[in-house]
């Protein structure tokens, strides 16, 4: 098994275990089988898109109508990071590399505005990389009889920390543990906000709940009553 496999492996125990706390109770088979049907309401709102909002159009997605507290998710979560040894900082050379492929083609987060009542959502911009950046200074301090170049020197380190910080900001200098956690937190793991799944399943499945806080962590736990 490979390593990309075997963090494949790690985001479906991990979902799977979350759903297993989560609260109404629900299968993990049957949540994908929910996920399932809402992705085909999806492509089809996409599809044929109108004026009227997801929400209005399908409903919330699977995961909005389960609940689990913030620091059980967390505490699951954290745990198959150690199990999986994701916590482990890279090693040097892949660092090297991932820097130096960042300087040939870096990359920024960007926010994108929403448009006709869709959210702004996370978006990328494409810098000048590293070498047209250098290039553009050297020039212009060539083109001066009396060219600093002591002060060529720093401006060129202080582009170059420069992009290290970007590359350390975009990458969190940990791709697994970063890939991990988009993978968890922004898919499709338990909603945290308790009245919000409340009341999505009055209003969207016309079934009124009631989620006992108390019982779910004296499960994880294992407290006794």
């Amino acid at each position: 098994m490979t390593r990309n496999e075997l963090l494949g492996e790690a985001v479906d125990r991990c979902m799977e275990e979350l759903y297993q706390y989560a609260r109404p109770k629900v299968t993990w088979k049957d949540f994908i089988q929910q996920n399932k049907e809402y992705s085909k309401k999806y492509k089809e709102w996409e599809t044929n898109r109108s004026k009227e909002s997801r929400i209005d159009s399908i409903g919330p997605a699977p995961y909005e109508f389960y609940y689990l507290p913030k620091d059980i998710l967390k505490d699951i979560v954290d745990n198959y990071v150690r199990v999986y040894k994701m916590d482990e900082q890279q090693n040097l050379l892949d660092i090297i590399e991932t820097l130096k492929n960042y300087c040939k083609e870096p990359i920024v987060d960007k926010y994108i505005e929403g448009k006709d009542g869709f959210p702004g959502y996370r978006g990328y911009d494409h810098p000048d990389n590293l070498e047209k950046e250098l290039t553009t200074l050297i020039k212009m301090y060539c083109d001066d009889s009396e060219a600093d170049f002591i002060g060529v020197a720093k401006e060129i380190q202080s582009k170059f920390f420069e992009f290290l910080d970007m590359a350390g900001k975009f990458y969190n200098w940990n791709r697994e543990l970063n890939s991990f956690y988009q993978s968890v937190y922004l898919g499709c793991s338990p909603h945290s906000n308790k009245e919000t799944v409340i009341t999505n399943w009055k209003k969207y499945r016309e079934e009124d709940i009631e989620i006992d806080e108390e019982e779910i962590k004296r499960e994880f736990y294992g407290e006794e009553d």
